[in-house]
């Protein structure tokens, strides 16, 4: 019932309680109900302060003790820590925070304590840093000094807006946060880190030395969401987790190193602007440690950077069905990877030129427009150029320039909570891209066949051009790894390979609701296989949207791989298989 560092009421026998009354205060540590409370280094000097900790799910408080001794050695002032329990482990409990902190303070302040409530500082990890924002609105908003979550973030649900002035975006979140990333964490990953930097400093217009002090970004190379904690992990992290390339005491001491700065200026007076300074250089390096990833995010017109304008603007014919969006400061008029990937279905024909604007627009929508790619330049609105029935844009393709819009509409996770957990980059692209056959109608080539330039090996064509988009993304990804990731995923990380094209049915619906295809192939592999949909280049029927029947002619429309779905695959889930922190011993040993 009693250890020299450690009291543990709720398992204290009566007899117990008499000797525990004779211990002086000078023992180590102390715990209410299994409540962590860790005491200042006693050689600190100067004015206290306290940092309340919620656990993470299923992780106990005293797992957070080498964590807390780490942040107390480093900080030059004497550091108070609790890490409250809650029931089963569970901050999302009900009243636990609230119930766990009041309790805390209670045996700090009967310790001893002498910090002020503006001297208090709140944090937790993994689930108890998603709930900590919650409960310092609801209890501290005015008093909390500093905010730091690990292996969490602030929700999207604080990022109320973007500004109409700046394109910048909102945050209603009044307390000055500390974000720590690790690299390695499969739970929080590493790319959700990465917008909660980019939207929170990066976005935002105003000064750097204001945003990366008010919603400091630090990431931890090598590190796993287990090591923001110590001991033996629970089953979901151990089976999610990945596995570290650090020891957990290198990473304690790097998590402090982030941490004190951060404390130090906060608290202001001496030394604070050069804890300041400090604070913006851990911005600085994990921004540039995350720069493939926000490039990559926004090669796919990630929708929680900025969300999809769709617009409705008039093409040149008066109508919506071909009118192009344009980005502004509040958001995204298209997709790059789209522009690219129109450009990949002729980069084999030389001289050629093609200008492609890609547009955002949900793919079912048919009110007040359908929306369709296009080959603008001829003055009917149902002509499709080249095709015989209508004249070229171009004699030949050399020296053509064709000016082609696309459409793209982004698929993202259904769920709706924001976890870090689950990919943040989108399932699919509904890329609606005009037809080979169809472009080189346009550029002077009469005799091009819908049936060999466009159909899939599957319906007997020569070649899978969505496939080769795919490829090309997988390259993409590939080419800005950073050099230890790529050589991590090269060595253990599960490979994405694309496959062949795959039909469906002749209808758009089918298309739209028949989804991208990832599946293991027999060599181990991630197959990712695109859905076609194509049409001949030309209409059979009286078409256009005065006559409120699309016309469907010279598509060749793909679901494609973002290039920053295959990073994000590379650098976190093509690990699990083989860098999971949980063996097939452990499960047939029943260990788990």
């Amino acid at each position: 019932a009693f250890s020299p560092t450690l009291l543990c009421d709720k398992v204290m026998s009566p007899g117990s309680w008499i000797s525990a009354l004779a211990i002086p205060l000078v023992l180590s540590f102390h715990s209410d109900i299994d409540d962590l409370v860790v005491p200042p280094v006693s050689a600190k000097i100067g004015p206290e302060a306290a940092l309340f900790y919620g656990q993470g799910a299923s992780i106990s408080p005293q797992a957070y003790l080498p964590l807390a001794q780490a942040i107390q050695d480093v900080v030059p002032f004497p550091l108070w820590i609790a890490v409250p329990k809650c029931p089963f482990d569970a901050a999302a409990i009900p009243t636990c925070l609230k119930e766990g902190i009041a309790r805390a303070k209670g045996r700090m302040k009967s310790m001893g304590m002498t910090a002020a409530e503006e001297d208090f500082f709140y944090g937790g990890h993994s689930l108890g840093g998603s709930l900590m924002p919650d409960y310092v609105l609801e209890n501290a908003n005015t008093t909390a000094r500093g905010l730091i979550l690990m292996g969490s973030f602030l929700q999207r649900k604080f990022r109320t807006g973007i500004s109409e002035q700046n394109g910048g975006p909102i945050y209603d979140f009044p307390v000055p946060t500390l974000t720590i990333g690790a690299e390695l964490d499969g739970l929080c990953r590493l790319t959700r880190i990465a917008e909660a930097l980019h939207t929170q400093i990066t976005m935002d217009p105003a000064p750097f030395s204001q945003t990366a002090r008010h919603f400091p970004v630090a990431v931890i190379p090598g590190m796993t969401h287990m090591q923001f904690a110590s001991g033996e992990p629970p089953f979901f992290v151990k089976l999610n987790d990945l596995k570290p390339e650090i020891s957990s005491e290198y990473a304690h001491s790097l998590v402090a190193a982030a941490v004190a700065p951060f404390m130090m200026a906060t608290r202001g007076g001496r030394g604070s602007e050069a804890a300041w300074a400090d604070v913006e250089l851990g911005v600085e390096m994990a921004t540039s440690f995350v720069s493939h990833i926000v490039k990559s995010l926004e090669m796919e017109a990630y929708n929680n950077f900025l969300p999809p304008c769709f617009c409705e603007s008039k093409d040149e014919y008066g109508y919506s069905e071909y009118g192009t969006c344009v980005s502004n400061s509040t958001c995204t008029g298209g997709t790059p990877w789209t522009n690219f990937a129109q450009k990949v279905l002729v980069d084999d024909i030389q001289g050629l030129t093609l200008q492609v604007t890609d547009s955002s627009h949900k793919v079912t929508e048919e009110l007040p427009s359908c929306h369709l790619p296009h080959i603008h330049g001829n003055p009917d609105n149902t002509a499709n150029p080249g095709n015989g029935y209508s004249p070229s844009l171009c004699p030949s393709p050399v020296g053509c320039t064709l000016n082609i819009t696309t459409v793209t509409q982004q698929i993202y996770n259904p769920l709706p909570f924001d976890t870090g957990f689950t990919y943040v980059s989108a399932f699919e692209l509904r890329a609606k891209l005009k037809s080979r056959q169809a472009i080189l109608h346009a550029s002077g080539v009469a005799n091009a066949s819908y049936a060999k330039e466009d159909k899939p090996i599957s319906q007997g064509g020569k070649q899978d051009l969505c496939a080769k988009i795919n490829s090309m993304a997988l390259d993409w990804a590939l080419a800005r790894l950073p050099k230890a990731a790529a050589e991590r995923y090269e060595k253990r990380g599960q490979k994405l390979v694309v496959g062949a094209d795959m039909g469906t049915c002749a209808a758009g619906p089918c298309w739209i609701y028949d989804p991208i295809r990832y599946s293991e192939d027999k060599d181990g592999n991630v197959a990712v296989q695109s859905i076609f949909f194509g049409s001949e280049n030309h209409n059979i029927y009286p078409c256009g949207e005065e006559k409120l029947l699309p016309c469907d002619a010279g598509f060749h429309y793909c679901k494609l791989l973002s290039p920053a779905r295959a990073l994000e695959w590379m650098l976190i889930d093509s690990l699990r298989g083989n860098s999971s922190s949980l063996t097939m011993a452990d499960i047939k040993t029943g260990k788990y």
